[in-house]
């Protein structure tokens, strides 16, 4: 099993685990066929995440570790886009940026 990026599914690849929503439904079934299609509607409902059917790459981790800042940045405010006005928010968005950076996480 190894984890990919709704982003780059490619043709063949097959669900390996459940994917919840939020609420714990089950959005989709282990074992359904994916496509770009699927991936779309998954990144619609924030999943940015699955685990497929196969071995797990070693050389290519989903850390994203080639992530540039610029593309960190993009990606929080994204998820921060609701609460960024916030003093408070705009303290925890500076540090889980900063961490992200530290780690080579998107």
């Amino acid at each position: 099993m190894k984890k990919v990026r709704v982003e780059n599914f490619e043709k063949g690849m097959i669900l390996a685990r459940d994917v919840c929503g939020t609420s714990g439904s089950v959005l989709l079934g282990n074992g359904t066929p994916l496509s770009a299609a699927l991936g779309r509607r998954l990144k619609n409902w924030g999943i940015d995440f699955v685990y497929v059917e196969g071995e797990e790459e070693t050389e290519e981790h989903t850390t994203a570790a080639d992530a540039t800042p610029k593309e960190i940045k993009a990606h929080l405010e994204k998820k921060f886009s609701r609460v960024i006005d916030n003093p408070i928010m705009q303290q925890i968005f500076t540090a889980v940026y900063q961490y992200r950076i530290r780690k080579g996480l998107r």
